[in-house]
């Protein structure tokens, strides 16, 4: 009988560390029936991850293995919605779908819920997406876990509830705050920043027979937090809202967003920047004429991230070359966050090419 770990829900296995569902040995046998395994107990106590292969081949025939009848739930992170949405979803088998945007916290609290829940059902529809449901949420906010549950529960009815979505959109933490609404008693799955937290499907048991069950996240190449350290990943993860940041430029002038990317305004009217990306992410505005040298000599101090075996990973930089005006544009950059422009003009930006980078209408 396979003993899997109540965190991640990954099959123990006592010979590779560095292969999901280690354990000691020793550990082992003096652990009762329910216990975490090695990455799992660290995430947890010392919210350090461990380096563990994961085979994506192996992870999506575990999503798409659940049975037809049950409701598929797909988690997004709506403040990085273009770079988290399964691009599989329609090839999942289940018969109804409801589309959850999660981490809607991240805006701030001026930002009115029924524009961006607008923004999202176009941005279905313009993919021919179509769903049972389609919501807006915060895990963290129980009015947001509520309407979710009754959510579930009308489109449920006696099957399962599927949870599938690229790693690091929240769908652990969202299971979480629907146990603990219900009252269950189970024990909390395992979140944290580190990608691919959940490495196995996961199953808490519901009242009625059913269960809710967590699968592991889609790994996501495109989004830029994927390359990153665990300490990294860490650092930029989002407990509150994001921190809007302002900057009037001139043509001829430039933003670096971490060491990431760099926004050029290389033509046009004086404009407006917002930048919405994690608060502990350095934006540095300097001349487009120094910015070269400004990165070579500051990439590893004042712009810190990403690291130097980051930037091997993340490949060379690609130009991207957008034009704005009149209308309120995005540049949304997966796993960072978004760009507002404002007024008129021609940009180009420069960004590593592992990560998503692409133009939209304005979400905010």
């Amino acid at each position: 009988m396979e003993i899997k770990c109540r965190g991640c829900g990954a099959v123990i296995q006592t010979e590779d560390r560095n292969k999901p569902g280690f354990i000691r040995a020793d550990v082992l046998e003096k652990r009762g029936a329910d216990f975490l395994c090695e990455r799992c107990f660290n995430l947890l106590h010392y919210n350090r991850g461990l380096e563990v292969a994961i085979d994506e081949e192996e992870l999506l025939r575990q999503v798409q293995e659940v049975g037809q009848d049950a409701l598929l739930v797909a988690v997004v992170d709506i403040f990085d919605l273009e770079g988290t949405f399964p691009e599989g979803f329609s090839g999942f088998p289940q018969k109804r779908k409801l589309i959850v945007g999660n981490k809607f916290d991240l805006f701030l609290d001026s930002v009115k819920k029924g524009k961006v829940l607008a923004y999202f059902r176009n941005f279905l529809k313009e993919r021919s997406l179509e769903a049972d449901g389609v919501l807006l949420v915060s895990a963290f906010r129980r009015p947001d876990i509520e309407t979710l549950l009754e959510e579930i529960f009308r489109l449920k009815g006696k099957n399962d509830v599927c949870f599938v979505g690229t790693t690091n959109v929240g769908k652990s933490t969202v299971i979480n705050g629907l146990v603990k609404r219900l009252g269950l008693d189970a024990k909390p799955l395992t979140t944290s920043s580190a990608v691919s937290t959940t490495l196995g499907l996961v199953r808490v048991p519901l009242p009625d027979g059913s269960y809710l069950i967590d699968t592991p996240g889609i790994p996501n190449h495109k989004q830029a937090t994927y390359y990153l350290s665990f300490e990294h990943q860490n650092l930029l993860i989002q407990h509150r809202s994001v921190r809007p940041r302002v900057y009037q430029l001139l043509p001829g002038q430039s933003l670096f967003i971490g060491g990431f990317g760099r926004l050029d305004f290389v033509a046009g009217e004086a404009s407006s920047f917002v930048v919405n990306v994690p608060n502990a992410l350095t934006v540095h505005r300097t001349k487009l004429a120094a910015a070269d040298a400004f990165y070579q000599t500051h990439k590893d101090d004042i712009l810190k991230i990403p690291d130097v075996r980051e930037r091997e990973k993340l490949g060379e930089f690609k130009k991207y070359s957008f034009k704005f005006g009149p209308e309120k544009r995005e540049i949304a950059v997966s796993g960072l966050g978004f760009i507002s422009l404002v007024g008129t003009g021609e940009v180009e930006f420069h960004c590593f090419e592992k990560i998503k980078v692409s133009m939209r209408e304005a979400i905010i």
